[in-house]
This record gives structure tokens, sequence and C-alpha cells, in this order.
């Protein structure tokens, strides 16, 4: 039975009424049994939050490295050709 006032899950349940779920919805609006219990994914392994941003991270890093290469590149290829 649902606690008055507390967000429900709503999920689409496959009972014979066809009725949604009536259970406590968590933070992403589900209940644990429709995908509401994402607090594994935070403990441990790639797809953690701090992964996630790590990995989002290093990209930013690789991209400055390599524009940063590329202008080297052509300042090198700049002072050849003056020679």
């Amino acid at each position: 039975m649902p606690i008055k006032g507390m967000k429900l899950c709503g999920a689409k349940c496959r009972t014979k009424e066809g009725s949604p779920c009536t259970q406590i919805a968590m933070k992403n609006g589900r209940c644990k049994m429709h995908g509401g219990c994402f607090y594994k994914k935070e403990i441990h392994g790639r797809y953690t939050l701090r992964a996630k941003a790590e990995r989002k991270n290093e990209h930013a890093l690789l991209r400055e490295m390599k524009a940063l290469s590329k202008e080297i590149e052509k300042s090198i290829n700049e002072n050849q050709a003056k020679s």
C-alpha cells in the first residue's frame, strides 16, 4: 500500500488488470523492481559516476594535446619553409 504524498513508480505491470505499479518511486522515478535501484552502479566498475567523469576529463586532455601538437607541427613546418 502506497504512502500518501509519495511519488509512485507508475510502470506498466503485467497483471490481469494492467494497472500501473503502486510502489514508492526512487530518485529516477521508478521503484526497485522497475529500474529505480541504481546505487550498485556507483560502487565500482567502469560505469561509476567517477569513472565516467575521469574518462571525460581524459578525452578532453587528449583533444587539447592533439590540438597543441598540430600547432607545434604547423609552426615547425612554417620555420622550415622560411629557411
